[in-house]
């Protein structure tokens, strides 16, 4: 049927069901990393090589892009960018990585297009605004490039901040929000694809702000709501994500984006759900390709 590139700085339980689900659909799947790739640009033509094999296939799926330096990482993203010259279907885009893989950028998007995230504060260096140094809120300092919830940093007192560092010397300071009557820290994550609601499950912990799985979060299955839903497939038509996930606060009957990954996991998902969320992806993506 087609021929797909599953491409990644590290392969997991993810892309084995993507290939499996793929294979089952007739396809022939191809397992890179980055780190296997090479790029030729002669007689008018760009192609790619892993093991100094060129590369054909009709469609990539990105599964993981790891930390690196600004060289590694555009040099990934300028490879899909120049498939896609080649009208090659890349999911998600290069373009929609790059817009939800930069905090700021997706806080900005967000915010332009009328959709509430909690007070964000950014800029570089030391010197803290005016704006925020006589500020009582409390505040996570994020990275800016970074995912599974780790180095985030609670600011009780902004006068903690002329003691922290930033990474990449940019400092990302997001209001932390927690109602006074809240007994847990929770947050609710989305995962849609084709703009369509898969599952959504609400993550919580007793003792640590940070509600990410990975740092050991406890999860259950989340009924969304059509408001929440209506908003959830704004969002994905705004980055224009092939499938992603959504992280959203419930703030005082308010709605606040948190982030927008475009290249989210599903494994706690769908431990519980009863139906596959890793062929309902594939099937998606297959339709994306055809199209």
């Amino acid at each position: 049927m087609f021929s797909i590139a599953i491409i990644a700085d590290i392969h997991d339980w993810h892309t084995k069901k993507i290939k499996f689900h793929l294979e089952k659909k007739g396809c022939k799947v191809l397992i890179l990393k980055f780190s296997e790739l090479s790029a030729k640009f002669s007689n008018n033509n760009y192609s790619l090589f892993a093991k100094n094999k060129k590369l054909v296939f009709d469609g990539v799926w990105v599964r993981f892009i790891g930390n690196g330096t600004l060289e590694e990482i555009t040099t990934k993203l300028t490879y899909l960018h120049l498939l896609e010259e080649k009208k090659i279907y890349v999911h998600n885009s290069p373009l929609a990585i790059e817009k939800t893989v930069d905090k700021t950028r997706t806080t900005g998007i967000l915010e332009i297009n009328k959709i509430k995230s909690p007070l964000t504060f950014v800029w570089q260096g030391k010197k803290i605004p005016n704006s925020i140094l006589n500020s009582k809120i409390r505040f996570l300092l994020k990275p800016i490039f970074g995912s599974q919830g780790k180095n985030i940093v609670l600011i009780e007192n902004t006068k903690e901040i002329k003691k922290k560092i930033a990474q990449g010397n940019i400092f990302y300071l997001q209001e932390f929000i927690k109602n006074k009557n809240q007994k847990k820290f929770s947050d609710i994550r989305i995962l849609i694809s084709n703009h369509k609601i898969v599952s959504c499950l609400e993550r919580s912990s007793e003792k640590n702000f940070i509600t990410n799985i990975y740092q050991g979060a406890k999860y259950e299955k989340y009924k969304i709501k059509s408001e929440l839903k209506t908003l959830s497939q704004k969002i994905s038509k705004i980055f224009n994500i092939g499938y992603g996930g959504i992280d959203i606060k419930i703030h005082k009957n308010s709605f606040l984006v948190l982030e927008v990954n475009s290249i989210p996991s599903w494994k706690a998902m769908q431990k519980i759900e009863k139906k596959n969320i890793s062929e309902i992806l594939v099937n998606d993506f297959l339709k994306r390709l055809k199209n």
